[in-house]
């Protein structure tokens, strides 16, 4: 995802769309991306009697009629000159599995979806597709602003952590964003009142997380510093997420699994907390 050229949002119709389209023109205003695909599910399978009698007068079917109402919003935020491509695909059969399926045939590089809170719709959707889908994920929440002025990432030295750091020098160089690596440091405190040294061996692990540290940055090329938090046995999530709002962040980048987790479709426990209802920043995990 280093190059990002190819990138889809899914669209509902509701208000959620003007503010996904917004964040993207913002983004496509700092990092140019060459194509935009929106991307629309219909979830109804039968159309109620009285919605069915009206749409024939209308000249169009009704896959047709929604492609032209939301490319002509996309065509409202994207200037035609300078602006991506676009294109829009009304994905007609209604089964969730059946929508991720077409998404994963595609070569998008990332997939861009509303995290709601007030609108409405519930966003049950957007969360079934991100954990279903291969491709790389941003959840924008409602309040979620296009600015990249700071960035958080997450760093747990998995395989992950080589694929996001090359996403973070991109904000970094095209941006100009301020990248801020955090590593949350499990110590498992609760064994040690049974366990002497606990300070000496809590300074060994800090010692040990920046020694694998300063590799990944002599290998990356990478200069931002890198902040440690010790867990004392609180979400990590939340950790993660209450480091970027400290920070100033307004985006936090994050594996789709920690080093521990197996499989790739299910998103990790992490990120799980990270794209939870109360949290209000935008999430972009990356997954390949």
């Amino acid at each position: 995802m280093k190059n990002i050229k190819n990138i889809a949002v899914c669209l509902d119709l509701t208000e959620m769309d003007g503010v996904l389209l917004t964040y993207l023109k913002r983004l496509h205003d700092l990092i140019p991306f060459q194509n935009l695909n929106l991307l629309h599910l219909m979830e109804l399978e039968e159309l109620p009697d009285e919605i069915s009698a009206i749409i024939p007068k209308l000249g169009n079917s009704l896959d047709q009629i929604i492609e032209n109402e939301l490319m002509e919003s996309a065509q409202e935020h994207f200037n035609e000159k300078h602006g991506p491509k676009i294109s829009c695909h009304i994905h007609t059969n209604p089964d969730v599995e059946d929508f991720s399926d077409y998404i994963d045939q595609q070569d998008y590089n990332v997939i861009i979806y509303g995290k709601k809170t007030s609108y409405m719709g519930s966003g049950i959707l957007s969360g079934k597709l991100a954990r279903l889908c291969r491709c790389n994920t941003l959840f924008v929440p409602e309040i979620g602003q296009p600015v990249f002025e700071n960035v958080t990432i997450a760093i747990d030295f998995s395989s992950y952590t080589d694929k996001i750091i090359p996403i973070a020098k991109k904000f970094q160089e095209t941006a100009r964003s301020t990248i801020h690596p955090v590593s949350i440091l499990k110590i498992g405190r609760q064994y040690f009142p049974y366990i002497k040294n606990y300070q000496q061996i809590s300074k060994d692990l800090e010692e040990e997380t920046l020694g694998k540290y300063k590799k990944l940055q002599k290998k990356h090329h990478f200069d931002p510093q890198l902040s440690i938090i010790k867990d004392n046995e609180q979400n990590i999530g939340k950790l993660i997420y209450n480091f970027a709002v400290h920070t100033s962040s307004s985006l936090i980048i994050v594996g789709n699994k920690g080093k521990n987790d197996e499989g790739d479709l299910l998103i990790g426990s992490v990120t799980e907390q990270l794209i939870s209802h109360e949290k209000n920043l935008p999430i972009l995990i990356v997954k390949k």
